[in-house]
């Protein structure tokens, strides 16, 4: 702004005429909004202050008044901190001494104004204001002559100071909370309001001594208080205070929680509501801010919340008595609740007090999930009975505490149910079912939000138990079929009653639906139609769970013909549109795609219309990945559906599309083909396909991308199955790039298998491609001396021989093996042909009896005296393949071996693991294994004292897959090991409880149970290496198996929790000559426990006391770089999981939080070491990206502080918007998935 301009506004500014007046300010405001504004030269700036200053306390008009305190914000960021002091002294001034009300109004907006412009990097800026304010407003709130209005804006202002700069006024917190406190009496409610917030900031940062006198200060108060009013107040500000800072107020819950219980349930002050629920809003804050400290009190915070949840002296419902319900259900089901909405009492406060005591209920649901079972008995049914609250905002509070409920029974019964909290959740179904169909029935159209809050209850509720409502659709149908169809419905609950109408159908069984159909099926048909696309969408969702519905197989009786049609007419409606919604187009096709699949014998003649359209959406851009599904569908159909007049153009299309970059379009394409051509394959119009079919997967195998490469070979297996003829394309056309693809040290998995199958299918004679063509073109690989193969392609490559030999003749196979045991022999022979040979030796035994073979057992034996150890290994891995094939010709040679060779042990032991490990997967292997079963144990027990860690994890793996076998006998000679006084041993024995863990339910898994807690012991052991082991088998059982541990959890988690310290014992310095480096010897545990603690919590989340899980993680936030990456997976999964009793300790997150956020690496650090400091920083925004998700997390005072002061400033702030949507879709696509992969029973 030119001297020239701030002259013409400063005369504008003079002028007599207000409008120039208006007009020059308005000009002001707008200059100093843009970026461009430079700043005023000390003299324009002093002018330009004085007259806004004067404008706005002199002028007549009100209008301008405004104007120029808008003015004053902007300002205060450009001028020098002397005028800030110029204004904040002239206004404060004629706010405390001025005695007009209008004026002290206008001056309380420019200073508030002026706090909150101020920006916070200028800290001599805000020192200066907190020092001119803050003792005139702390006096005049002190002052008892300053006038009622004086002090509540002083309050405000105060309130306002604090907000921003509570940190610049530590050393005045004694003088604020003096003249604070006093206002808690005060006469009007606002000042004390006002009063209650101010002491809630100053006790986030205030001294100990001065917190405990805060305290102290209120508890006398409302003991020594008479009157309700005064109680209240005192009891709203400890509410307050530990909504702030509740982990602090802790330490004073033994006098705080008796006082607010009392006053809960006070016999002088039984008609106070608001007293009542002042007391339950602050059971609601100390249970989740003190959950540790406030357990004790439960039992009585319980009661009372059963009591006044029911509270209602102003309504007279005698309807809890069974027999009472059961005659109002007789009765027109709209009657009772329009009666009860019609009632209103202006007066009637006690609502409030209900609501506060649900929330207290849903505090201690989701702070106390070891508490579910007693929850089941002594609350559930209280909450069920208040499914039928007349008022509605507690009604909706009702839900959703119920809906906490059955989202814990969720997270604590997701490794096993041993609490029988589904059982409980299952046998109140009935009770809940009649008071909910009851009011979804009700055609009051002023119930929406309940019927909204009833189908997000009942969907809850199916997610956790799939197939729970199949006795119980006649009570919900009805309910259903109003809401689609009344004209009361509004969108968001049409769109909420079809979403629970998917997952009911996808999760209960068709024919429970069949008695239903006339009902349910026209209003979903003509929501089809809807004009708002959303409704649309959720309509053709249904739809398709219909077709399953919809056929006389499941039961569907009466009119399921003229059903079938109208289906099909909706659907159709808008298939055929072009003009609509994407989502909408790509509903109505896989719409269509199911219903040829599953409706396509009764909807011939419909079925070729829909053919015809769904080839069209194949050519455009936009459908054809939703089309290319919707195929699959149809094809994978058991009713064979005649698609001839479009297969060879489906086909051409599939194939074309595998050139397209879009990787997702790839992948169903692929799939698709696949079932395309298992099932019409044999047609000729596809047969003459083949060959570009088989040209486009060429490209597609390799090991860029091994998911795409399974699915290609599949495509290509299956068109072999089918059409044997086609063997020459395969040769021609993709068999070399199968030979790339093995030399691969990356193939493994389904790319594997599926390579696999693709051979087996080459070794079918129709296909006539020669044994020896495959067999010298896969041996061939090992002789390129181009390209050295890895360990993985050898075993890849053998694998396939080994198909190959195993499909061929007797004498084939044998000239093969005793080829490769030639070779052995020859001393010429590479090291590469060395190394296949045994390998495809190794993997022919384990699918032939090779024990005719003359010497193969010595010449496997030579291989271990080999100077490479390549070879040596592939020798120890064939001979135990070998004896796989016939067990009791080599395994008792193999034991000899073993006790006569000591030097070749770790290889036969070796040998050893590849028979024990593949004997134990499999019935039949267990009972042939059984036979030598006690030389094994005794023979692997010899070894467990070794001390090469290797021939430990060797041997700790054999006994642990040999307990499988005999568990009665293994587990107690495990366990009488325990007090061996070798490390060694007392190692490998934990090591091997390991791997008696497999995911499906054993015989062992009784036993181990009961012996679990003799080997968790080894938790406490002095040895580092048996910690580690105990650790590692602790985090392996607790993830595959947690009801083995979850009664032993209480004593062990503190001593879980001791080896996530740092221990100085444990590091020790190590000279390197020019420079000393520290190792941690005690890092790699700190690891294991933490990797524990994070599985636990998925896994066994009732058991875990928060407040001292939540302090590992504050330490584990401050240790190295991977404990640190931990800790931030941690605090993500606690924040979703148990995100109320991560309030507690979320302060003292914050701190180690910041220090990861503001790191910065000095000048010339290492690019490692700059990406590694990055990739910390994005993880700990995704951490607080998923607590800051947590509901009433705002509520701590000093974690919004922190999003506002850290995270979303400079250069933090694009990245963690962009982390926390990512986060939050993360979320959403979790919740969508959940509700769709549910069990479905059929």
């Amino acid at each position: 702004m030119s001297t020239f301009t701030v002259s013409s506004i400063l005369e504008k500014m003079n002028n007599r005429d207000k409008d120039f007046r208006y007009m020059a300010i308005s000009d002001l405001a707008n200059e100093l909004q843009q970026d461009s504004f430079k700043s005023l030269d000390a003299d324009s700036e002093r002018k330009i202050v004085a007259k806004l200053l004067e404008l706005v306390i002199t002028d007549s008009s009100g209008d301008i008044q405004g104007l120029a305190v808008k003015c004053l914000g902007p300002l205060a960021k450009k001028v020098h901190e002397d005028r800030i002091e110029e204004m904040v002294n002239k206004l404060s001034t004629q706010l405390l001494e001025d005695k007009k009300e209008d004026l002290r109004d206008i001056c309380s907006i420019g200073l508030k104004t002026i706090i909150n412009e101020i920006p916070s990097e200028k800290q001599n800026v805000c020192s200066l204001v907190v020092k001119k304010l803050s003792p005139r407003l702390v006096s005049a709130i002190a002052n008892p002559n300053s006038g009622l209005d004086i002090q509540l804006f002083s309050l405000e202002l105060l309130n306002d100071l604090l907000t921003r700069f509570r940190s610049e006024m530590t050393s005045d917190h004694d003088k604020i909370q003096k003249a604070l406190l006093p206002q808690l009496s005060s006469s009007r409610s606002a000042s004390r309001k006002k009063a209650i917030t101010c002491l809630g900031f100053i006790s986030l940062n205030s001294s100990e001594e001065l917190f405990v006198d805060l305290v102290n200060f209120l508890i006398n108060s409302v003991e020594k208080s008479k009157k309700a009013d005064h109680i209240r107040t005192f009891i709203q500000c400890i509410g307050a205070i530990s909504r702030a800072v509740g982990f602090r107020l802790g330490r004073q819950m033994n006098r705080v929680m008796p006082l607010i219980i009392k006053y809960a349930d006070h016999p002088e002050f039984k008609e106070d509501d608001e007293l009542r629920e002042n007391c339950f809003q602050t059971f609601e804050s100390l249970i989740l801010r003190c959950p540790n400290e406030s357990v004790s009190y439960l039992p009585q915070v319980t009661t009372l919340c059963l009591k006044f949840v029911k509270y209602d002296p102003n309504f007279n419902d005698e309807s809890d008595e069974e027999g009472s319900e059961m005659e109002q259900d007789d009765e027109d089901p709209g009657d009772d609740s329009e009666e009860a909405d019609d009632y209103s009492d202006d007066d009637d406060m006690s609502w409030k007090v209900r609501k506060a005591s649900s929330r207290c209920i849903a505090a201690i649901i989701q702070t106390r999930p070891e508490l579910l079972g007693q929850i089941y008995k002594e609350i559930a049914p209280v909450l069920v009975s208040r499914f039928k609250e007349r008022e509605e905002n507690v009604r909706l509070d009702i839900f959703q505490t119920f809906i906490s409920l059955i989202k814990q029974t969720a997270i604590v019964s997701k490794a096993g149910d041993s609490l029988g909290l589904v059982s409980s959740l299952t046998e109140m179904i009935p009770k809940m079912i009649s008071p909910l169909s009851k009011e979804l029935k009700n055609k009051s159209g002023r119930n929406i939000k309940t019927r909204i809050g009833i189908f997000q209850l009942l969907r809850e509720l199916i997610i956790v138990i799939p197939g729970g409502l199949s006795a119980h659709i006649g009570d919900l149908i009805p309910g259903v079929a109003l809401a689609l169809g009344d004209k009361h419905t509004s969108s968001p609950l049409k769109i909420e009653t079809l979403s629970f109408l998917r997952l009911l159908l996808s999760n209960h069984p068709p024919s429970v639906f069949a008695p239903h159909l006339s009902a349910l099926c026209p209003p979903v048909f003509k929501s089809v139609g809807e004009a708002y696309f959303k409704i649309t969408v959720e309509s053709l969702k249904v739809c398709q769970e219909l077709t399953s519905v919809l056929t006389p197989s499941q039961g569907a009786s009466g009119d399921w013909k003229n059903l079938n049609k109208d289906l099909y007419k909706a659907v159709l409606g808008k298939l055929e549109v072009q003009d609509i919604d994407q989502e909408v187009k790509e509903q109505a096709i896989s719409a269509a795609g199911l219903i040829v699949a599953k409706l396509g014998d009764e909807l011939s003649q419909e079925s070729v219309t829909f053919l015809k359209i769904l080839h069209e959406r194949l050519k455009n851009e936009i459908t054809r990945l939703t089309a290319v599904k919707a195929f699959e569908d149809i094809a994978a159909s058991t009713l064979k559906i005649d698609i001839s007049t479009v297969l060879p153009d489906v086909i051409k299309a599939l194939a074309s599309f595998l050139r397209k970059q879009d990787r997702q379009l790839k992948q169903a394409s692929l799939k698709t083909l696949q079932v395309l051509i298992k099932n019409y394959g044999s047609e000729k119009k596809a047969v003459a396909l083949y060959d570009s079919v088989l040209k486009e997967l060429s490209a597609l195998i390799n090991d860029s991308d091994l998911h795409l490469s399974h699915l290609s070979l599949r495509v290509a297996a299956t068109i072999l199955s089918v059409n044997p003829a086609s063997g020459s394309y395969i040769k021609d056309l993709i068999y070399s790039n199968c030979l790339l693809l093995l030399q691969s040290s990356l193939l493994q998995g389904l790319a594997l298998d599926s390579m696999l199958f693709l051979f087996e299918e080459m070794c079918n004679p129709k296909v006539k491609l020669s044994f020896d063509f495959l067999l010298s073109s896969l041996l061939d690989l090992a002789n390129k001396k181009d390209k050295e193969l890895s360990k993985q392609s050898f075993s890849c490559i053998s694998q396939c021989v080994a198909v190959v030999v195993a499909n061929a003749s007797e004498q084939q196979r044998n000239s093969t093996v005793d080829k490769f045991v030639s070779d052995l022999k020859k001393s010429g022979t590479s090291d590469s042909q060395k190394l296949l040979g045994l390998y495809c030796i190794g993997e022919i035994g384990r699918r032939v009896d090779l024990s005719g073979v003359s010497s193969l057992k010595s010449v496997i034996l030579g291989a271990f005296d080999s100077n490479s150890e390549e070879i040596k290994t592939a020798a120890s891995i064939a001979l135990g393949n070998v004896a796989v094939g016939n067990l009791k010709k080599f395994l008792p040679d193999i034991l000899t071996e073993i006790t006569q060779h000591p030097k070749k042990q770790y290889l036969l032991l070796g040998s050893l693991r590849e028979i024990i490990v593949r004997q134990s997967a499999s019935s039949k292997g267990v009972k042939q294994l059984s036979e030598f079963f006690s030389p094994l144990l005794d023979l692997l027990f010899q070894y467990t004292e070794t001390s090469e860690e290797g021939t430990r994890n060797v041997v700790a793996e054999c006994i642990g897959k040999l307990a499988l076998v005999e568990p009665d006998k293994v587990i107690p000679s495990l366990k009488d090991r325990v007090s061996s006084p070798s490390k060694h041993t007392r190692a490998t024995i934990m090591t091997a409880v390991k791997f008696t863990i497999l995911e499906k339910v054993q015989l062992i898994d009784s036993l181990l149970q009961k012996e679990i807690g003799t080997f968790l012991s080894f938790l406490k052991d002095k040895e580092l290496a048996v910690r580690r082991s105990a650790l590692l088998t602790l985090n392996y059982v607790a993830h595959h198996k947690p009801n083995i541990l979850r009664k032993y959890l209480k004593e062990y988690l503190p001593v879980l929790y001791g080896e996530t310290k740092i221990k100085p014992e444990l590091i020790r310095e190590v000279d390197l000559g020019p420079f000393k480096h520290k190792v941690d010897d005690g890092l790699e545990l700190r690891k294991a426990a933490f990797e524990c603690m994070y599985t636990l919590l998925d896994t066994c989340i009732d058991q875990i006391d928060f407040s001292d899980y939540t302090q590992q993680v504050v330490s584990g936030l401050t240790d190295h770089y991977d404990v640190k990456m931990l800790n931030n997976l941690i605090l993500a999964r606690l924040a979703s999981r148990a995100g109320a009793s991560l309030l507690s300790g979320l302060d003292k997150l914050i701190e180690p939080l910041r220090k990861i956020l503001n790191e910065k690496l000095k000048e010339g650090t290492v690019k490692q070491q700059v990406e590694r400091n990055e990739e910390l920083k994005r993880s700990a925004l995704r951490a607080i990206a998923s607590v800051n998700r947590i509901p009433n997390v705002n509520g701590s005072q000093k974690w919004a502080d922190f999003m506002k002061n850290t995270v979303k400033q400079a250069d933090l702030a694009d990245k963690y918007a962009t982390i926390a949507k990512e986060v939050a879709e993360s979320l959403e696509r979790f919740d969508s998935d959940l509700s769709q992969n549910v069990e479905i029973h059929n």
